[in-house]
């Protein structure tokens, strides 16, 4: 019998949220600020304003990734839009788009390994094994419930 997942429910990552935007903008941000930044950006339908703790990865200087499972926000930005971003303590501008093709997500994710280490993803929704180098096929799986979210920093505050 297969053994499904334990998720914890979506009040558990408000409630989270709740505590962590505050301790993002203070000064006691570094306790947390290496793999998390606050995303902010207007819907793309309600056109209100969302600021959302995330976890992220830095590609390049330039550049910085995000996933997201199971979540709403990424669909924002299918088409690029500019987005600020609160990263370790400082407030850059950036182009986000959403990466949601099975085929790169899953390329994505295996160059992302293979630079960083096996345990490099951390996000538990990925489904991706902590202590070896993804297969492909696995790679692919992570794909269908995974989609990447692309941050080219801006030069401009």
């Amino acid at each position: 019998m297969a053994r499904t997942r334990w998720h914890p429910p979506e009040s558990f990552f408000n409630a989270a949220n709740r505590a962590v935007r505050p301790l993002l903008r203070s000064r006691l941000h570094p306790l947390v600020s290496k793999r998390l930044m606050l995303l902010t950006y207007e819907g793309a339908k309600s056109g209100r304003t969302y600021a959302i703790p995330v976890a992220y990865y830095r590609w390049r200087p330039d550049e910085v990734w995000a996933f997201g499972a199971r979540t709403g926000w990424m669909s924002n930005f299918r088409d690029p839009r500019t987005v600020r971003l609160l990263l370790r303590g400082r407030e850059v501008r950036a182009e986000a788009t959403a990466v949601e093709d099975r085929e790169q997500v899953a390329r994505l994710l295996e160059e992302l390994v293979q630079r960083k280490g096996p345990g490099a993803v951390r996000d538990p929704f990925a489904g991706l094994p902590r202590d070896r180098y993804p297969t492909h096929e696995e790679a692919l799986a992570s794909a269908d419930r995974v989609r990447i979210a692309r941050f080219r920093l801006s030069a401009k505050p």
